[in-house]
């Protein structure tokens, strides 16, 4: 069968991984740019805020770039598979860069106004890469893992650890937006700053509860 092959499954995961990925990065470095073109018309001096800001979003796209070199370069003998579950992990988890995108917007803008609100600005920005992060993470130890029981059952730990934290990553996107908010609020009154981070933390338990699963898909099947 054409999916017996190593070497096609690896080739699909990488481009899952680096596809996904650099698409969700694409969408969010082209919402953060477009409020940086804003600003700097504004204020041309700003400019090195708005590289820093658009650049926030674009992590998410190396991670599956990175993916796709160890797929293609390292763990050829990885499990088939695996291969494939680490480029949908990478990939769905990396469009959090959409919700980055949205939060770094929200901090430019607040920054342009206020300089002093700069630190503040990025800790909202950065909190929706958690999520690519836990893709990330899922994805190596798929492709270092040993699985133990038969060809069939490593089949549905990849797939279902990569679809696990992959989609749970979404939730990147209910973060940024909710991190953008709170930019907006913690702008107007630097006190609101704790609350705010309680809300745009919350969104995040749902990639968590994504990575628990994975793991327990991992832990179930390899030993």
């Amino acid at each position: 069968m054409v999916f017996d092959n190593p070497l096609l499954l690896g080739a699909i995961g990488a481009g899952l991984a680096v596809g996904i990925a650099g698409f969700g990065s694409g969408v969010g470095a082209g919402i953060a740019g477009a409020s940086g073109a804003g600003v700097i018309a504004e204020d041309p001096s700003k400019f090195g805020t708005a590289i820093v800001f658009q650049a926030l979003p674009q992590t998410q796209g190396l991670y599956g770039f990175l993916v796709a070199i160890l797929i293609l370069f390292v763990f050829q003998s990885a499990p088939e598979w695996a291969m494939v579950g680490a480029g949908i992990a990478t990939g769905l988890a990396g469009l959090s860069a959409i919700g980055q995108g949205i939060a770094s917007s929200a901090g430019l803008g607040a920054v342009a106004e206020d300089e002093k609100i700069f630190g503040k600005a990025m800790v909202f920005s950065v909190l929706p890469e958690t999520q690519a992060i836990y893709g990330l993470l899922v994805a190596i130890l798929l492709l270092v893992g040993v699985f133990g029981k038969s060809p069939g059952a490593t089949t549905i730990a990849a797939l279902g650890a990569g679809l696990a934290v992959g989609f749970a990553g979404l939730s990147g996107i209910g973060q940024g937006i909710t991190a953008a908010g709170a930019i907006g609020a913690t702008a107007r009154d630097p006190d609101a700053m704790g609350k705010g981070l309680v809300l745009a933390v919350m969104p995040e338990t749902f990639a968590i509860f994504g990575l628990l699963i994975a793991i327990l898909i991992m832990l179930g099947i390899m030993f």
